[in-house]
């Protein structure tokens, strides 16, 4: 699916080589800079680290219960990964 463009307007570097968006949706973009000279600016949504969502805190809540029951799986063994090399 082709994506349909709703703004094009012609930008330039300032004395500190920032470049400006006019009127942003968003405050922060991931910057995508290809071999070929385009560039890509990727909408970004940052979430407070320490902040956890009512579902995860559910989710956590749901396995305490659980592990106390004994309803637990395996423990996970992570030897066989340690020989791998990144």
């Amino acid at each position: 699916m082709a994506l349909k463009v709703i703004k094009k307007y012609t930008t330039k570097l300032d004395s500190k080589k920032r470049m400006t968006i006019k009127n942003p949706d968003f405050e922060y973009y991931q910057v995508n800079i290809f071999d070929d000279g385009n560039i890509l600016l990727e909408p970004k949504v940052l979430v407070d680290a320490h902040e956890v969502s009512a579902n995860t805190l559910n989710m956590m809540d749901k396995s305490v219960k659980n592990m106390k029951k004994g309803i637990v799986s395996k423990p996970v063994e992570f030897k066989k990964y340690l020989s791998v090399k990144g």
